[in-house]
């Protein structure tokens, strides 16, 4: 335990000392800036097009009022949506469009976009930073001699724990913060009287939905971590992550990018505007549990090389 502790408080002084602990804590904060613009901006324009119907149904002689006593019907034809009552329908988008920016909603609001974008490549590329600094460095022999091969390595998983749920809950704290000033300035001139209440979904639970982007964040840098142990680059792992998550087509159900989609809209209402596309059905459950057993394996894997690999270089 007192080696880990020592290897732990290294860890920790090496990372703020690098500026290395700044970077995925200022990249989040800035990528909210990014979601809260585009939630502001869905908006205004669910707001127009709200406004558009509602003028057309009134020229048919149909009321906002007569819209919401009807129910809303949605089929799929072909690839297409059919509704039968586009009003309502539009109501209802523009309602929880501007309710994603109250209270306990905004931090859905700012997650979503985050969570499911800018952690996966972010924590990988700081995983993979975090097991190369050390051989960079130069100092792997003398930690690894000091602190033992275990507290090393299970310090550095610790830091990238930490490190995630430090980041979501600063992003989850500034979003509650920030929404009623972004909505207050950018949203005064488009006052509507939202009469009618619209049921929420259910998936509005912030507790859930901060422990769904903190998984995902540490899922991604514990993985970006081993990765990086076993290879000791930075550059060429974080390369291939990026085309992979970002560029690549769904490879079919059980692809991880499909499966968090799929999980997410147990977790998030997706409001805000911002809604992955989940390709394949899978069962969520399952899914995340192949996830982990995955990551469990590769952690397994990258140790071994890394344990086999000379360290005194």
């Amino acid at each position: 335990m007192t080696k880990l502790l020592r290897s732990l408080r290294t860890e920790l002084r090496y990372q703020a000392w690098s500026k290395m602990l700044l970077s995925p804590l200022v990249i989040t904060v800035l990528s909210l800036g990014a979601a809260f613009s585009g939630s502001v901006s869905n908006a205004a324009s669910s707001l127009d097009r709200l406004l558009s119907t509602k003028a057309q149904a009134e020229a048919n002689g149909i009321s906002l009022g007569d819209a919401m006593n009807h129910p809303l019907n949605i089929s799929v034809q072909g690839n297409q949506q059919v509704m039968d009552n586009p009003l309502r329908f539009d109501y209802e988008t523009a309602y929880n469009a501007h309710r994603a920016l109250d209270g306990l909603n905004s931090i859905g609001t700012g997650l979503e976009m985050i969570t499911f974008i800018v952690l996966p490549i972010l924590f990988f590329t700081y995983g993979c930073a975090v097991a190369v600094t050390d051989v960079r460095q130069r100092i792997l022999k003398q930690r690894v001699s000091v602190q033992g091969r275990r507290p090393y390595v299970l310090a550095k998983v610790m830091m990238i724990t930490a490190t995630a749920i430090a980041s979501v809950l600063l992003c989850a704290a500034l979003s509650i913060a920030a929404a009623p000033i972004l909505k207050a300035v950018f949203l005064t001139g488009t006052n509507f009287d939202f009469s009618f209440d619209v049921q929420a979904a259910g998936n509005n639970n912030p507790a859930a939905q901060i422990g769904f982007s903190a998984a995902t964040a540490f899922f991604f840098g514990q993985l970006g971590f081993f990765v990086g142990l076993a290879t000791r680059s930075i550059v060429l792992p974080s390369l291939l992550a990026f085309a992979l998550l970002m560029v690549a087509p769904f490879a079919g159900p059980y692809d991880p990018r499909n499966i968090l989609s799929t999980a997410g809209q147990w977790v998030f209402n997706f409001w805000g505007g911002f809604t992955p596309r989940a390709m394949f059905p899978v069962p969520a459950g399952v899914g995340l549990l192949l996830m982990m057993l995955g990551l469990c394996s590769i952690a397994a894997c990258c140790a071994i090389v890394w344990a086999r690999r000379t360290k005194f270089v």
